[in-house]
Formats: C-alpha cells, sequence, structure tokens
C-alpha cells in the first residue's frame, strides 16, 4: 500500500507533525506500506523527520505528482492553501482528510469566546460576528487579518467531499455532524501515545508534591486559571513544573510574581522529549486546565503512560479518556476554586492518586498505543483502497 502523506510541515512544529512522524513509523514496520510526504514550498524540511519516509519531496504540481505516485491513499493533514485541497478533489484515488483542530470550525480557530474565555461548541453561523473572533492577529503589516463565516463554510465544503473523514474523540465527531458531515464518511480513531522501549514507569508520589502543566503559553490553555487556583492552595509545600512557550509566557511569569507564588513555580520553557519524559516520571499528577475544548489532548495519554493522575477540564475531547474519580478529576473550565479544591484532596490523599496513575497506565496499554491506532488506520486504508479498486 502507498500512502500519500500531505502537509504544510516537513518538521517537528506541533501535534499534527508528531502524529504524522510517529503513524509512519508504526505503518512503515509492514513490508507492503510505503509512506511518501508532500509538503509546503514555504516550510523547511528537517532531515531527521523526513528520513522516516520512503520519500519527501515539495509539493509543486498536484496532478502531475500524484500520476507519478500512483499512491492508494492520499492522508491529508495539516494544508492551508486552498488550491491544494480543490485539487485533491480532481483526483480517484481516494482521499482521507485528519482533523487536528478546530482551524475549519471557528472564525479565530480555537473555539473559546474573545470577550469572557467561554467554551464555546456551537456551530459556525453569524452570532460568531459578536465574539469579534473574526479578527486575526498577524506579525506583518496589515498586522490584522479578517475572516467570515462564508470563508470557512467554503472549506468545510471541500472537505465534505473527501472519501473519509478521521477524528480522535466522539467530540470532534458530533461536530462534525453539527456541521452536516456525513456520518458514514466518519471514521473516530482515538490518537496514541508512543511506546517507550525497555522503560518501566513508575508512579511513585514524590515527598514534594510537584505538579505539572504541559502545552503552549496561550490563554485557551488556561494557564491563568491554574495559576489562580495555585494562590488559593491550603498546602502551601505544593510546586508546579510548567513545560511549554508561548507568546503568554512573560505575562504569565508576572501574574505568578503578582500571586505571590513565583517561588513555588518554574517556568522551564521548550524542553527536549527526554526532559520532559523526566518531568513526567517525576511528577505527583498532571493538570490539563484547558479552556478551548481540546479535539483530543494527548498530554492526558502521556500522564497515564507514565502512570499519572491527570486533573483536567471537562471539555472537548478530554472525557474520551479522563474518568473523573478514577484515572484523574475533572473540573469545569475557568474555575479556580474547584481546581484549588481538587489539588488539596489531591495532596492530601496520595495514595488515591498512586491508584489512580496505575489505573490510568492500565487504560494506555488497552486504547492508546501506536499499534491499536495504526492498525484501525490500516484496515480503513484498505477498505478504501479495495472500494476504489471495485469501483475502477
Amino acid at each position: 500500500m502507498r500512502i500519500v502523506w500531505i502537509n504544510d510541515k516537513a518538521e517537528f512544529t506541533g501535534g499534527a507533525e508528531t502524529y504524522i512522524y510517529q503513524s509512519v513509523q508504526e505503518l512503515s514496520k509492514r513490508d507492503n506500506v510505503e509512506n511518501i510526504l508532500l509538503y509546503s514550498a514555504e516550510s523547511r524540511i528537517d532531515y531527521a523527520y523526513a528520513k522516516v519516509f520512503s520519500f519527501a519531496t515539495v509539493l509543486a504540481d498536484l496532478k502531475q505528482q500524484l500520476e507519478l505516485l500512483k499512491p492508494d491513499i492520499i492522508y491529508v493533514h495539516q494544508v492551508s492553501n486552498i488550491e491544494t485541497i480543490k485539487g485533491l478533489l480532481e483526483t480517484d484515488t481516494p482521499v482521507v482528510g485528519f482533523i487536528h483542530d478546530h482551524k475549519h470550525f471557528c472564525l479565530r480557530e480555537h473555539k473559546y469566546t474573545t470577550i469572557g474565555n467561554q467554551t464555546c461548541t456551537k456551530v459556525v453561523g453569524v452570532e460568531c460576528y459578536s465574539c469579534l473572533g473574526f479578527i486575526n492577529k498577524k506579525s506583518s503589516f496589515p498586522y490584522i487579518s479578517i475572516n467570515s463565516v462564508s470563508n470557512v463554510r467554503a472549506i468545510q465544503n471541500l472537505l465534505k467531499k473527501f472519501d473519509h473523514m478521521v477524528v480522535a474523540s466522539d467530540y470532534m465527531k458530533e461536530h462534525l455532524l453539527l456541521h452536516a458531515f456525513d456520518e458514514k464518511k466518519i471514521s473516530k480513531i482515538t490518537l496514541f501515545s508512543k511506546q517507550e522501549n525497555s522503560v518501566e514507569f513508575k508512579n511513585i508520589p514524590q515527598n514534594e508534591k510537584r505538579f505539572l502543566f504541559v502545552g503552549q503559553l496561550v490563554r485557551g490553555k488556561g494557564v491563568d486559571t491554574l495559576l489562580n487556583a495555585f494562590s488559593k492552595l491550603q498546602s502551601k509545600e505544593s510546586m508546579l513544573d510548567i513545560c511549554g512557550d508561548g507568546k503568554q509566557r512573560e505575562e504569565l511569569e508576572e501574574k505568578a510574581k503578582s500571586l505571590g507564588i513565583s517561588s513555588r513555580i518554574t517556568f522551564h520553557g521548550k524542553v527536549t522529549a527526554d526532559a520532559l519524559s523526566h518531568y513526567y516520571s517525576n511528577a505527583y499528577a498532571v493538570i490539563v486546565p484547558s479552556r478551548a475544548p481540546e479535539t483530543f489532548n494527548l498530554v492526558g495519554v502521556e500522564a497515564m503512560k507514565h502512570a499519572k493522575a491527570v486533573i483536567a477540564t471537562n471539555v472537548g475531547g478530554i472525557k474520551e479518556w479522563l474518568k473523573d474519580g478514577k484515572n484523574g478529576f475533572s473540573f469545569p473550565s475557568n474555575d479556580d476554586h474547584r481546581l484549588a479544591t481538587i489539588l488539596d484532596s489531591a495532596v492530601k490523599n496520595p495514595k488515591m492518586i498512586k491508584k489512580m496513575g496505575e489505573v490510568g497506565l492500565n487504560d494506555y496499554n488497552k486504547k492508546f498505543t501506536s499499534q491499536i491506532h495504526c492498525n484501525k488506520i490500516y484496515t480503513l486504508f484498505e477498505t478504501l483502497s479495495r472500494k476504489d479498486t471495485c469501483a475502477a
């Protein structure tokens, strides 16, 4: 089976790129699978990233390239050029799209309100203009861009013509259905965290209660809620490691100082994969305070792989893996009072937290490994390519 992967980036830049890289590694173990990457000419190429593919090249003349490559399946990820999406509808090869985020389902792409920072799950419509999210910042003149409902709907209408769509959660499937996608052409296949070879993860709560946040430092991730909660803790010995970077970092560092908790908060910035594994292993529990409805959120699955309890908001696809009271706790987005109560309870109950980590690790092994995910992807591709052959 020859799979052509199409994605703007050919480097380690985000969750979509990590998903592609790790999925290709797993699928390449099958003797009959050949993986080829077409990426945007505007992207730089990371050769460590590209080497997992049989072949990787710039997307230049899509029609001609597909005629030469003769793929069995085209697997589409983050593509910003609408002409590329239109061009994919002209091929006879089955085209499968993976929805990684809310880019095509929200004028501001983040699915929480500009005013009030409230989580949003509504269908795209004229009421979106009242959110002011259609006005977006740009790094170059004129420094703003305007999005419209008609633009978002136009891209949705193109995606609906793909042969199939893959989503990672029931939440995202329901969101596609809300926007009138065909249910028969949607498959929910949960995401995964790659298994680590020869590493045994143990959850031994530390004497020092170090909580962990991993993610971008942007408003949608709710780190401000987390800092507010930390300032309310009865337990003053609790510490917080923040791994990640973003445009809100300086603001959050100033907030920690103003709340009088900066001595207990460490901003590590962006860290290497090895360093991040160390932080997971040494965490007491992992916190996911998002206000943007996550389409799945891999941080939680990473935490479970490391046998750590997860304390997360009940938004988006998080409920696909977080079972309140079993492998962690859930709380409403923006509710720092509830989060503080949960954290205080967690500190007082290390045996409970350890048990939750063990349950999470068991859930990970049963549901969230790369082999489980890629077996389902392969089966879907095989089914679609057979249909295409029969139609021909």
